[in-house]
């Protein structure tokens, strides 16, 4: 794929998080693709997670907040089949936190669709915000106190 395909298939991810598109997020994957964050501590925030559990994520921690979450690009740059971004998300949580985080994300791609991801997030402000964001099951989610 082109570079400028590559980065086309990235917005796109964006897009599906911010429509909260499980559908769409699971089409972008490759079937053998891995999300991993890139968080030191604490430990459930080691997180690596399938096509499936990925695709979850975004409608389970919009549940967990006043309105859905909205990932924002404010950049991008790629080489080849390698897209990084810089992303920042700023909403309110049910708990009356606020969560502004700010994330660099390395994709790679390939045959067209996402093969693995890095997040580098601000780990202290999503454990602070989220207790626990378990997949697909937000009632099990829970907020930090």
């Amino acid at each position: 794929m082109s570079l400028g395909a590559n980065i086309a298939i990235v917005r796109s991810y964006f897009e599906a998080v911010n429509s909260g598109n499980c559908d769409a997020i699971l089409a972008l994957t490759t079937e053998d693709f891995l999300f991993m964050t890139m968080a030191r501590a604490p430990d459930w925030l080691q997180i690596e997670w399938g096509r499936e559990a990925f695709s979850q994520v975004p409608p389970t921690m919009s549940q967990l907040m006043k309105a859905p979450i909205d990932l924002a690009v404010l950049d991008m740059i790629g080489e080849g089949n390698k897209i990084t971004v810089e992303a920042e998300t700023d909403g309110e949580m049910l708990n009356g936190r606020r969560y502004n985080n700010a994330y660099h994300f390395a994709f790679e791609l390939a045959d067209g669709k996402l093969h693995r991801v890095r997040e580098y997030s601000c780990s202290y402000l999503a454990q602070s915000c989220f207790g626990a964001v378990e997949p697909g099951n937000p009632e099990s989610s829970k907020m930090a106190d």
